[in-house]
């Protein structure tokens, strides 16, 4: 058996930490689920974009104003309280009737029953192959939110999906007298993903402390903007609705980290 040197173990241990501490880039599997037909092109300045969201209809995805950052965000179900790091400046090029350049018109095809998990799959592999991106995940202890009991106890029952009531038309929706107020809709949802929601709406991770396991019929709605609105506030609404709270902390948050990004050839 041969036996290494002090000097030659040195330098294995050295080859083997950079090998270790190297990013773990993200590849394409071959099993990961493509669209039917997609296509991307430089934006035509002189066809109005309306909204620059993507837009998902049963078997199409469409952005007449798409950049490599919308398409990230939406692909990887980021949002700005999950956070990209990496991305290059032309990626956030914004949508104007002025300029063109590195906005994009997208649109892609699948079958209309494709799931939203699918679809983001689908995205997913059409960003990387057109857009040579890498990227891998890190872990890190940010600024977040803790759902937590507040005292007095949570006072909302277990309920089960298949008993929620009928919604109305127009049953869920922002009042009269404050019409940019928010609100979430969601039926019976476990506390994970009222976490995930909430996320959505304070722009920041929401993580779920409460230590309850069941679905809960969750539906809230909160005051907006509109001065003098009759509703309350998020906090107030969850605490007397819900008996919840939302707690400032510091927790672990996935960070999605881009280490490559080319400019695609449009198609």
């Amino acid at each position: 058996m041969r036996i290494l040197s002090r000097g030659m173990m040195l330098v294995a241990l050295t080859v083997l930490a950079a090998l270790t501490a190297r990013p773990t880039v993200t590849v394409q599997a071959q099993s990961q689920p493509r669209f039917e037909v997609a296509s991307l092109k430089e934006r035509d300045r002189t066809v109005p974009f309306g909204t620059p969201a993507l837009q998902r209809s049963p078997g199409r995805l469409i952005s007449r104003c798409a950049t490599l950052t919308s398409l990230v965000f939406y692909a990887f179900r980021r949002t700005l309280s999950t956070p990209v790091e990496g991305l290059p400046s032309w990626a956030e090029t914004p949508c104007s009737e002025s300029h063109t350049a590195d906005t994009y018109e997208f649109q892609a095809t699948m079958p209309p029953e494709t799931t939203d998990a699918d679809l983001r799959l689908m995205l997913q592999a059409f960003v990387i192959e057109r857009f040579k991106l890498a990227f891998h995940w890190e872990t890190r202890t940010l600024p977040v939110l803790a759902l937590v009991v507040a005292p007095g106890g949570f006072k909302v029952k277990p309920s089960d999906p298949k008993n929620d009531p009928p919604r109305a038309r127009g049953s869920v929706g922002c009042p009269r007298e404050d019409p940019d107020c928010d609100f979430l809709a969601l039926g019976s949802a476990s506390m994970t993903q009222i976490g995930e929601m909430l996320s959505l709406k304070v722009g920041r991770t929401v993580i779920d402390k409460t230590g309850l396991r069941e679905t809960y019929y969750f539906d809230l709605t909160w005051a907006g903007d509109t001065p003098g609105s009759p509703l309350p506030s998020l906090p107030a609404a969850l605490r007397e609705q819900f008996g919840l709270e939302l707690r400032s902390e510091t927790g672990p948050v996935e960070v999605l980290v881009v280490d490559r990004a080319e400019r695609p050839t449009p198609n």
